[in-house]
């Protein structure tokens, strides 16, 4: 059985409902998001941030390879819409599993916001 399988059958199961908007269209798709609650640990400068603490800028976007995500692509979710700030494929065993994006609510999106608040 092939990696996206089980995914998909996870993501069928439990993931939330979206909507992507692609090129003036719209489709329909599974996928996890849920509030990105700590910085990234891949760079060893980075600023300590103490235990628990987020505050809801971001989210964690998990879903099919079927359903690719680009930067500024629009996504709703439980009728709040979302702007894709960053996204990429995950790959292994030269199989595309899935596809990770950081969502940013639209209302509190303006431009480079992503970038100063990562440094």
């Amino acid at each position: 059985m092939k990696l996206t399988s089980y995914l998909d059958r996870a993501l069928k199961k439990f993931g939330n409902t979206v909507i992507i908007t692609r090129d003036g269209c719209t489709e329909v798709a599974k996928a996890f998001v849920q509030p990105l609650r700590r910085r990234h640990r891949l760079y060893i400068s980075d600023r300590y941030i103490p235990a628990g603490y987020f505050d809801n800028r971001y989210l964690l976007y998990i879903g099919s390879c079927k359903n690719p995500l680009d930067t500024g692509m629009r996504v709703r979710c439980d009728r709040i819409f979302y702007r894709v700030v960053t996204a990429e494929e995950f790959t292994a065993h030269d199989e595309d599993i899935y596809v990770w994006a950081i969502l940013m609510p639209e209302s509190k999106a303006k431009e480079g916001y992503y970038d100063d608040f990562d440094r």
